[in-house]
């Protein structure tokens, strides 16, 4: 039997009428030599059956490559924890990790750009392409829902291009790092500075590992024409009060944990404004779940873990301070962050 060169993990939760157009598009890449670990997360939809039933061929013993796998948790492990799992049981031979969101669909060439583009760098960790909104399908220009991650001197780490036109025969380019939505790993580089923080459970864990990349050397490359279709949060659920929860905290160990002390020290104003800005403006809205997150982030507990993990990353740092600072872009107004904000709201899937 052929043994693949990427595996492919794809975390569902109660999404079983994703899946249908997720695997077929994956079954339609023009690159073959892969297997999908498709890792239900606890759901209760009946998802596994689903599977089973209409994808019995390629969950055989001795299917041919493309292959997929699944992986039944008992319980929620959220996004981090889920695609951990999935990590134990790719197949040794695999190369390349891939994250993919069970509500996307790929082009059938999406997989054979993102392979091609880290074969030909093969100093560079990871690899990633756009995520067009499913809503702007059909468009003369369809719009960007991310173009990789940007991180930006205030500390936020946001979706890269998010609500602009996508645009046709760009260049590959470095960016600071992979959106997890879609994305493309060598195993090397993981092995290396390690998966998903499990206590993070959803959102930015891809913010935390895109860091730990930066800051061990691995680059991340960016492919405009490897385009996958996001029906966006159209799991997490766009303004929910559990991601507003996550997201508040997990944005604060991303930074304690990553940023090396002078740029923290540089941007702190900026950093605390930023807090202080958003937890007054969703105060006043009356939303208590991100100002929750960040107290959560600050408990006693989760300090200590913090600590320790960022006594690791930062003496294992490869690149200077003054290397990474090259990276952070210019704070948004708060009336851009407001554009933006409405922009993933009323492109996102209504719930």
């Amino acid at each position: 039997m052929n043994s693949p060169e990427v595996s492919i993990i794809i975390l569902n939760w109660n999404g079983q009428h994703f899946l249908e157009g997720c695997l077929v598009s994956l079954w339609a890449q023009t690159f073959r030599q892969f297997e999908v670990i498709l890792v239900d997360n606890g759901s209760v939809d009946g998802s596994a059956e689903w599977v089973r039933q209409n994808f019995g061929e390629q969950l055989a013993e001795d299917a041919a490559l493309p292959r997929l796998r699944l992986l039944e948790l008992a319980e929620n492990r959220g996004f981090s924890g889920g695609n951990l799992a999935g990590l134990d049981k790719c197949a040794a031979s695999s190369r390349f990790i891939a994250t993919l969101n069970n509500d996307t669909e790929a082009e059938s060439d999406w997989l054979a750009r993102l392979v091609a583009g880290l074969e030909a760098r093969p100093g560079f960790g990871a690899v990633g392409g756009p995520m067009l909104f499913a809503s702007s399908k059909g468009q003369p220009q369809p719009l960007i829902a991310s173009a990789g991650i940007e991180v930006r001197r205030d500390g936020l780490a946001i979706d890269r291009q998010l609500g602009q036109p996508w645009q046709p025969d760009q260049a590959p380019q470095e960016i600071f790092g992979p959106c997890a939505g879609a994305a493309l790993y060598r195993r090397t580089a993981l092995e290396q500075v390690g998966f998903f923080d499990e206590a993070f459970f959803a959102y930015l864990e891809d913010a935390d590992l895109a860091w730990r990349l930066r800051l061990a050397n691995w680059p991340t490359l960016y492919v405009p024409e490897a385009k996958v279709w996001h029906a966006y949060s159209g799991t997490g659920k766009q303004g929910s009060p559990f991601k507003s929860f996550q997201l508040g905290r997990n944005r604060l160990w991303v930074i304690f944990k990553n940023w090396p002390a002078r740029l923290l020290w540089r941007h702190s104003w900026r950093i605390l404004g930023y807090e202080i800005a958003a937890c007054g403006y969703t105060l006043l809205k009356g939303n208590i779940h991100p100002t929750r997150g960040r107290l959560a982030a600050l408990h006693p507990r989760h300090l200590r873990r913090v600590w320790r993990q960022r006594r690791i990353i930062q003496q294992t740092r490869a690149v200077t301070p003054q290397a990474l600072e090259s990276w952070l872009t210019k704070s948004a107004t708060p009336a851009e962050t407001l554009r933006l904000q409405r922009t993933a709201d009323e492109l996102a899937v209504s719930s």
